[in-house]
């Protein structure tokens, strides 16, 4: 029997790691106050920065729980076959704003959290080009 990869099954796929990522994520904002002490105390850190992480990874948790719900509808649309639409546009913009506010507040905790800011980016860049095609898509369905 042969193994082949389809469309399908990437996407399939693609859901099970966004669900599990959530839930991992829900995991750790459970555990937020424990993983802070933890945090605070092999680093050594001020004792007055526990409060501070804490607050800061809460709100990182509520950008990831909109960005990664957004990314599981966005790919549930996309297995659906509806790829050029509108909802899809909005999804993207959710998630690149999702990812630049975590950029904004992570950089004040340290600079390595900088790759936010590049998914920020390239998420802005795809909700731009599906923005286009949802655009030239309803000027075809206008087209005789």
């Amino acid at each position: 029997m042969k193994f082949t990869w389809s469309d399908q099954k990437s996407i399939i796929l693609t859901r099970v790691v966004v669900a599990g990522t959530i839930a991992g994520c829900g995991i750790m904002t459970v555990s937020g106050p424990w993983l802070t002490r933890w945090m605070v105390s092999a680093h050594a850190l001020p004792p007055a920065s526990g409060p501070v992480l804490l607050g800061m990874g809460y709100v990182c948790a509520v950008l990831a729980f909109v960005m990664l719900v957004s990314l599981y509808k966005f790919l549930r649309r996309i297995e659906a076959g509806a790829v050029f639409v509108p909802a899809n546009v909005t999804a993207l913009r959710r998630i690149s704003w999702c990812c630049a506010g975590a950029a904004v507040v992570c950089l004040a905790a340290a600079y390595i959290y900088l790759p936010f800011a590049f998914l920020g980016v390239a998420a802005a860049f795809m909700k731009n080009a599906f923005a286009q095609a949802v655009h030239m898509k309803d000027e075809l369905d206008y087209t005789i």
